[in-house]
């Protein structure tokens, strides 16, 4: 079987009412079941779909949906050409439903060329009228644009130029990357915080841009100066989870004594997986570097001194030791800055 119709197969055996172990899923196609967990981290990684586990296996995210299709009428033409082929016989009822759906989603749709994107619970907040359109065309034909933009960081408003990359749509919120003339370097930016966007005359010459090779080397979307060997140790109980999940296209796993696990990452910025190692709970150790370890031990003590004895030790020590060595103050120049779309 090719490989496409395999994951749509599974696909659709994933969007049903029950989880799936790969065992199952290996028996169901003839494979192994480490060619399963390659499939399943394509659909992840490479597709965006949000497929999730949990200890009975693997499924589709409870909500996801496939959201408005603004396709030109050559994309909307190609895909109804696709779900007619006659190699998805096997699966009729299933392409007839999508077919079905693709004319109603991009009915009176304008010719723009959004991407079509099937994901989890939309995290975006509210988006400009106009603006993703807007942003994608200038994308595309390399016009510069320049934004209103509310930083959650500095707490302003900001008008800047910028030379628009790529807008994506990453851990349920839409971005937009590119070279950003007030910082002289590429920025990534959240929509729902731009407020008012306007085309600039003339245009820009791109540099050679790709977006995977841009956010490979960040564990969500932060990006640093510096690369940083990021080293956790899991608890044996959490092997199976980290074991048989996707977390990172860089990841390298490795098992220790007792059952537990050793997992590596390369990464630019450290603060979105340290407060991911703390929402382990203590069964995830962070090893090394340095500064993560200051940092996870930061957010933690932060958690502990709010909720501890119910909040009264907030304020229980003087603040020169609540500051954690190994993390500079935020500034516009610090390294650890938090990046724009802050």
């Amino acid at each position: 079987m090719d490989r496409p119709i395999r994951l749509m197969e599974m696909l659709q055996l994933l969007g049903g009412r029950r989880s799936w172990h790969p065992a199952e899923l290996a028996e169901r196609f003839g494979m192994s079941e480490r060619n399963i967990y390659r499939d399943l981290q394509a659909l992840s990684r490479l597709y965006g779909i949000p497929v999730t586990n949990d200890e009975h296996g693997y499924r589709l995210l409870e909500g996801a949906t496939l959201r408005s299709l603004p396709l030109t009428a050559t994309e909307r033409a190609m895909l109804t050409l696709l779900l007619r082929h006659p190699a998805l016989g096997a699966l009729s009822d299933l392409t007839a439903g999508l077919a079905r759906k693709l004319d109603v989603a991009t009915r009176q749709m304008e010719e723009t060329p959004q991407a079509l994107t099937l994901a989890g619970p939309e995290r975006s907040g509210r988006i400009a009228e106009g603006l993703l359109p807007l942003l994608e065309q200038a994308a595309r034909e390399r016009t510069p644009v320049s934004l209103l933009y509310r930083s959650l960081w500095s707490r302003r408003q900001t008008w800047r130029g910028l030379d628009p990359y790529a807008v994506f749509h990453r851990e349920n919120t839409w971005y937009l990357v590119g070279h950003c003339h007030l910082r002289d370097e590429p920025r990534t930016f959240r929509l729902d915080r731009i407020v008012e966007a306007k085309r600039l005359d003339g245009a820009f010459d791109r540099p050679p841009f790709d977006l995977d090779a841009f956010l490979k080397q960040t564990w969500s979307v932060y990006r640093g100066r510096t690369l940083h060997d990021v080293i956790i140790h899991f608890d044996a109980s959490l092997a199976p989870l980290i074991e048989q999940g996707a977390h990172h296209p860089g990841e390298r796993i490795r098992k220790l004594k007792n059952g537990r696990l050793q997992y590596r990452v390369t990464i630019s910025h450290l603060d979105e997986i340290a407060r991911w190692i703390v929402g382990f709970a203590g069964t995830a150790r962070a090893v090394g570097p340095p500064a993560l370890v200051a940092r996870v031990t930061e957010i933690a003590a932060g958690a502990y001194e709010r909720h501890g004895d119910g909040g009264r030790q907030a304020s229980s020590r003087p603040r020169s030791q609540r500051d954690l060595p190994g993390m500079p103050p935020a500034t516009d120049d610090s390294p650890t800055r938090q990046p724009d779309l802050l």
